[in-house]
Formats: C-alpha cells, sequence, structure tokens
C-alpha cells in the first residue's frame, strides 16, 4: 500500500511539475508580448519639439495644396493593399509620388494620439492634446492652414467619407476643446469659407449630436444642400459656380466603390468646383475606412477602403500633373490596429496579424508631388508636416512664383 500511495504522490507532483513549466512558458510568451515600461517624463517633453523655424528656399510655391489623410494607415497596411490589389510585387497608385518620407504622430506630452489632436498637428503646426480640436493644450485657438488660405485670396473644399464633424475634417476649419462637441463644430462649420462640404453624419439626435433637421438647419444657412439620397457628380457640378454647396449623407453611406455615393465621386465634384472657379484653392480628402477597420481587425475592409484612396489618388494625381501647379500631399494621421502581414497556405494566402484593436505610436507614410514637395522628404514630426504646408501657402499681397520658405528641419 505504501508503494502505492508513494507512485500515486509522485504521479501527482509530476503533474503539478507538468503544470508548473507550461504555466512558466505561456507567462514568458505572454511577457514578451506585452512587456510594459514606463516613459520617463523628461523624454515626453521631447516628443513634439517647438524648434525655431529654418529658413528653407524651394523653387516654387504652388498654386493649390490637396492634402490627402487616410486616417488609421501604417506602411504595413499599404503593403496589404499592393499584395491584395496588385500583387506582390506590383505598381500601386502611390508609387507614382516622387517624394517619400514619414513622421511621428505623437501628442503634446504623450506617445500614442487620437485624431483629433493628429489632425490638429497636421492643420496648424502645433502639437496637442489628445481631443483638442485645433487649439493648443492651454486650450487656445490656432490658425489652421485653412484659415490662412482665406485671408490670403484661396478658396476651399473639405470631403470626407467619415462624418462632416468629426475630428479630422473639424481640425482644420474649427476650433473646440473637445472633438464631441457635434453642434458647435457644425455651427462653426457653417459659418466657415469653404466652397464645398461633403461627407456624412454619424450618432444623429444622440447627446450632443442635433437632430437631422437641426443640421440641415445650420448648414442650410450657409450651403446649397445635398443627401442623403444619392448624388452624382454631375449634379453637383451643376450648381452655380458662386453657390457652396454640402452633401450629407447617412452614417456608412460612403464606405467603399461600391457604395453611392462614394468618396472618389465626391472627391471628383470637389476638385471639379473648386478648380473652375479659377483662383488658388485647399482641399482635404479624408478616408476614415483604414481607422475603423483597423479598429475591428477587418482586413476585407482595409483592402476596399485602400481601393477606394486608390481611385481618388489617381484622380489627384492625373489633375496635379495636367495642372502643373497644384501639390499634393498623402499621408496619415496615426496608425491603427498594430497590424503586421503573414500569409498562409504555401505562401498563398494574405494574413493580418492585428496587434492593437487601438491606435499606436508607429510613424505613418508621408508622400507628396508637385512644385514644394521637395519639402516633405525625410522625417518629422505630424506638426512639422503641418508647418510645411502653411509655409508653402503663396503670401497674401502676391501670388507670384518663389520665395524663401521657413519650416522646421
Amino acid at each position: 500500500m505504501a508503494a502505492n500511495l508513494r507512485a500515486r504522490l509522485v504521479g501527482v507532483l509530476a503533474v503539478v511539475g507538468a503544470l508548473g513549466i507550461l504555466w512558466l512558458a505561456f507567462a514568458w510568451m505572454t511577457g514578451r508580448r506585452t512587456i510594459q515600461t514606463d516613459v520617463h517624463p523628461q523624454a515626453l517633453e521631447h516628443i513634439s519639439p517647438a524648434a525655431e523655424p529654418e529658413r528653407i528656399v524651394v523653387d516654387k510655391r504652388p498654386r493649390n495644396i490637396i492634402v490627402v489623410i487616410a486616417d488609421g494607415l501604417g506602411f504595413a497596411h499599404l503593403a496589404a493593399g499592393r499584395a491584395a490589389l496588385h500583387g506582390i510585387d506590383g505598381e500601386a497608385v502611390w508609387d507614382s509620388f516622387p517624394i517619400v518620407g514619414w513622421h511621428r504622430s505623437h501628442p503634446a506630452g504623450g506617445l500614442v494620439t487620437d485624431s483629433a489632436a493628429a489632425a490638429t498637428a497636421l492643420a496648424t503646426g502645433h502639437a496637442t492634446t489628445p481631443g483638442f480640436v485645433a487649439v493648443n493644450p492651454a486650450g487656445e485657438s490656432v490658425e489652421t492652414l485653412f484659415e490662412r488660405a482665406a485671408a490670403r485670396g484661396y478658396r476651399a473644399g473639405v470631403v470626407t467619407d467619415s462624418y462632416v464633424w468629426d475630428a479630422t475634417p473639424a481640425a482644420f476649419v474649427t476650433h473646440v476643446n473637445d472633438r464631441d462637441q457635434a453642434a458647435m463644430i457644425l455651427q462653426q462649420l457653417a459659418s466657415a469659407k469653404l466652397d464645398v462640404l461633403f461627407g456624412e453624419l454619424e450618432d444623429v439626435g444622440e447627446g450632443e449630436v442635433p437632430t437631422w433637421s437641426e443640421t440641415e438647419a445650420i448648414l442650410a444657412e450657409r450651403y446649397q444642400l445635398f443627401g442623403p439620397e444619392p448624388v452624382t457628380t454631375e449634379e453637383l457640378l451643376a450648381v452655380d459656380a458662386g453657390r457652396q454647396v454640402a452633401a450629407i449623407f447617412e452614417e456608412d453611406q460612403i464606405t467603399d466603390l461600391d457604395s453611392r455615393p462614394n468618396l472618389p465621386t465626391l472627391a471628383r465634384a470637389a476638385l471639379g468646383r473648386i478648380a473652375a472657379i479659377g483662383e488658388p484653392f485647399v482641399l482635404l480628402v479624408e478616408s476614415e475606412e483604414l481607422d475603423s477597420a483597423s479598429h475591428r481587425g477587418d482586413l476585407g475592409r482595409v483592402i476596399r477602403g485602400i481601393e477606394a484612396i486608390e481611385t481618388v489618388l489617381a484622380d489627384l494625381l492625373e489633375f496635379a500633373e495636367r495642372d502643373g501647379d497644384t501639390l499634393v500631399v498623402f499621408t496619415s494621421d496615426h496608425e491603427t490596429g498594430a497590424l503586421a502581414i503573414s500569409t498562409t497556405k504555401g505562401n498563398r494566402t494574405l494574413r493580418a496579424i492585428w496587434g492593437s484593436g487601438n491606435h499606436t505610436a508607429v510613424p505613418v507614410p508621408l508622400m507628396a508631388t508637385g512644385p514644394g514637395s521637395e519639402l516633405f522628404a525625410g522625417r518629422f514630426t505630424s506638426a512639422q508636416v503641418g508647418q510645411r504646408l502653411i509655409e508653402l501657402l503663396r503670401p497674401p499681397a502676391s501670388l507670384d512664383d518663389g520665395a524663401e520658405v521657413s519650416a522646421d528641419p
């Protein structure tokens, strides 16, 4: 009996020991994936430097500036888009950009940003606190690219497949201390000097978000309204050039190329309207699809979003080449999802590995073409990208080509 008891005890100890080894292995492997460390407070002071501008000479300032922001886009998203849409070594539309760089999207005093702080940096040249829209960390309004452009006689347009009061478009036009202040943002959009405002509405009637009829009443003070019924490029272009036009659609009505309308349709109409006026212009085109898809770990939606972005880029690049006096900048506000790309089934099937369901701190792509594009070659902070955009606006008193441009190194 003693021998049997001893054998059972040894068996139990063996099982416990094996379980312990498995637990230690699991903990070690998990620890490798989730190692945490504190960032020293002094290090955060240097994340978004406020260096004095350096005088930089460019050959020519652009007459027009087009900014394309793919919300949530990282380099892995581009790799996935290329492989899925063109093959591993295929040529993507973004390969047409002769100038390539990247920028760090850190907010003021932090590491991981949100779209409000990131868009504020790109729109104003100032780093700020997450949740703040075109205001500095002290809550003070900072002048945006669009406001500076309007003061110099530029026309302006905003196109997004997200809601028009969302943080990214709002940061180029409005100023609030909380990105969720929908009514205040809409009121500022209604009083802004915008020729075109195309996008969706979200959470209509919930919380601080006005109802559909309230939103229409706010925007109708300034704009001729279209939507939510589908609208064509021809319909939007047919409105008298002197009218300001807003096309407002339902939540998730604008997603991929099968949507009616879709982002390329709206971008063509916006470009056609403001280009026909014959004055210098600034145009923002934002796609939020990649951010939404990456929060959900949906690779298929990412690919469809990139397909729509490529179509938009193809149209804009064709216009810029034909015009010869337009700067196009293609970038992202931040990366979402910590996406890595792999394959399965004998290296034939694309596989997404999502490291997070949230925003990350990894650098994001920056591409440019046209007059002044050389200023975007290299590595920057998001605020430095915004500073360069602002400095490339032509002087208020003259639209002559060429001049010294101040921009951070």
